[in-house]
């Protein structure tokens, strides 16, 4: 969700704990989670539809077979202050995607960050057979 404040735009996406500790150690240099989240999507730009439709999975519960849950996504809040410019961007990619940048970035930023990336030692996610 894209909020205005102050005169910037404020975007919250939701992470899983481990993408959440991934993006701790990428901005451990004093990087920002914007400024790391637009070099993850400058490096996989050429293949971001094949990224999320690839990051389908669902959790292994009998309450959530039906729900779709993309690799990466999960309960904790990372913020991003993207100019007007990656603002703009942004949107394009959701518009283009057909899917808002909650469902597409965290399995960007799965994808590319380095570390563990998610299904990897998770027994409760399950990748998606339907991709």
């Amino acid at each position: 969700m894209a909020l205005r404040e102050g005169g910037s735009v404020l975007w919250t996406v939701f992470v899983s704990d481990a993408l959440q500790a991934r993006l701790d150690a990428c901005c451990a240099d004093g990087r920002t989670a914007t400024a790391v989240v637009f070099e993850a999507i400058e490096a996989v730009r050429d293949r971001v539809p094949d990224v999320v439709r690839g990051a389908r999975a669902r959790l292994r519960s009998p309450h959530a077979r039906d729900e779709v849950h993309y690799l990466g996504s999960g309960p904790v809040q990372v913020r991003i202050r993207p100019n007007a410019e990656q603002a703009a961007l942004l949107e394009r990619w959701s518009a283009e995607l057909g899917a808002p940048i909650t469902t597409w970035l965290p399995p960007v930023l799965n994808a590319q960050l380095p570390g563990r990336a998610e299904p990897e030692n998770m027994p409760w996610i399950v990748q998606d057979e339907q991709r």
